[in-house]
């Protein structure tokens, strides 16, 4: 018997009992794909104790965040340089909560120096915490269109388009700094929680010419290219 016989039973027999569904190993999700910028050079140039201290009470932020949207179910992965966030479903409430979630993060990380760029998308993954074993097209989709990012930004993969373009508030539609050029894209509007909130976005520019400061030549190019972004 497969596991989509088993989830089959699983949900038959609680449709007749009325008790709580368990989250499916496999279904489609939300899936957010976060790098930390420059982190292996970061590593060969601070010491150890120091990153420790830094990258601790990062982790704790991020904990925080994810645990102010537990009643979502998000799941939360971190090994290395990489930080994977998957949500329950693919409801709109769920990408809202992901997203919002994703914000967090990315607001937090800049503000502690640890930039990070990313993406999302959404498809079926499985994504089992015990065995710590998670695979689907939309981790690969995510992971890839991260890869060519080109600002501190979180782009929407075309999977999860149609659903990101129903949510203004936190989504828009950009030209977004890609390594091939200029593209539009829908990007997560990470920089503040209300893009009318002057002070916000002046806090973020500011943390940002703090991190241009300890960078030259390409990786500056990201910073540029955020800036631009946010305007």
């Amino acid at each position: 018997m497969g596991l989509t016989d088993k989830q089959t039973m699983l949900d038959e027999s609680s449709s007749k009992t009325g008790k709580l569904i368990a989250t499916p190993i496999s279904t489609n999700r939300y899936v957010v794909f976060l790098d930390i910028m420059g982190f292996k050079d970061r590593v060969a140039r601070t010491k150890h104790p120091d990153l420790l201290e830094l990258l601790s009470k990062f982790n704790d932020e991020i904990t925080r965040i994810i645990g102010q949207f537990k009643d979502s179910k998000l799941q939360l992965a971190q090994f290395s340089d990489s930080i994977v966030l998957f949500s329950n479903d693919t409801t709109q409430n769920s990408l809202m909560n992901i997203a919002r979630a994703a914000r967090g993060i990315m607001q937090n990380a800049i503000k502690q120096g640890i930039p990070l760029k990313g993406a999302i998308a959404q498809g079926e993954i499985t994504c089992d915490m015990t065995k710590q074993l998670f695979f689907g097209q939309a981790l690969i989709d995510a992971y890839l269109l991260e890869e060519n990012v080109q600002y501190y930004g979180v782009l929407v993969h075309h999977s999860a388009e149609k659903d990101a373009q129903y949510i203004p508030n936190l989504f828009r539609d950009i030209k977004a700094p890609l390594k091939s050029g200029k593209i539009s894209h829908y990007e997560l509007s990470w920089y503040a929680d209300d893009l009318t909130d002057i002070q916000a976005l002046e806090e973020i520019k500011e943390k940002l010419s703090e991190i241009r400061l300890s960078v030259s030549d390409s990786p500056r190019k990201y910073i540029d290219n955020t800036l631009e972004v946010i305007g």
